[in-house]
């Protein structure tokens, strides 16, 4: 299976802040809603669609690797403004909790509103090549979220974050390996 990397911008949507703030809840990559987009600087476009439930494995583990950066480019360290402590998907796209870093110098601007589009980096697994109205569009049918990126400048309709608010765990995030081995603990105590 070979990996593509691309990175893409998603539009905003209005920031409702609740509770405390620091939490940003937002969508992540919208399912089947195609996107006119370009991975050479604009000589060239076609149309992108993530298949619904392309992120279903980022999804099931809940998410904690990826972080919410400052832009696509740069030093990690100076870019991070947040980490994800919640993803899921729904029906109409994959979506994100990120929990902001106080200290960022952005922070308070992500949290008031002003960062509300998103842009997402994500790897490319499997992809299905189809035509819609005459124009080639690549359908995103398996891919993995590296990283958010924060932007005022967004692509995709409809997503970025919706609501800042205060961090709530609701459920308890997976936990395969150490069920794994907790499952293992006790079968050799038996």
């Amino acid at each position: 299976m070979s990996e593509l990397l691309i990175e893409r911008s998603l539009a905003a949507d209005v920031l409702e802040p609740v509770g405390d703030g620091w939490t940003l809840h937002g969508l992540a990559v919208p399912y089947e809603r195609d996107q006119v987009v370009s991975d050479d600087g604009g000589k060239t476009t076609y149309l992108e669609r993530f298949a619904a439930g392309a992120f279903a494995r980022d999804a099931a583990k809940g998410g904690r690797w990826v972080n919410l950066f400052v832009g696509h480019r740069g030093d990690d360290g100076d870019r991070f403004l947040g980490r994800c402590v919640g993803m899921a998907e729904g029906s109409d796209g994959l979506y994100v909790d990120f929990r902001l870093n106080r200290a960022h110098p952005l922070a308070e601007e992500a949290r008031s509103g002003e960062l509300q589009g998103w842009s997402v980096g994500a790897k490319i697994f499997r992809t299905r090549e189809d035509r819609s109205g005459g124009r080639e569009r690549r359908v995103r049918e398996l891919a993995g979220l590296n990283h958010v990126a924060a932007t005022p400048v967004p692509q995709y309709a409809g997503a970025g974050v919706l609501v800042a608010r205060e961090h709530e765990v609701i459920g308890k995030p997976p936990t395969p390996v150490l069920d794994e081995l907790r499952a293992w603990r006790e079968s050799l105590r038996a």
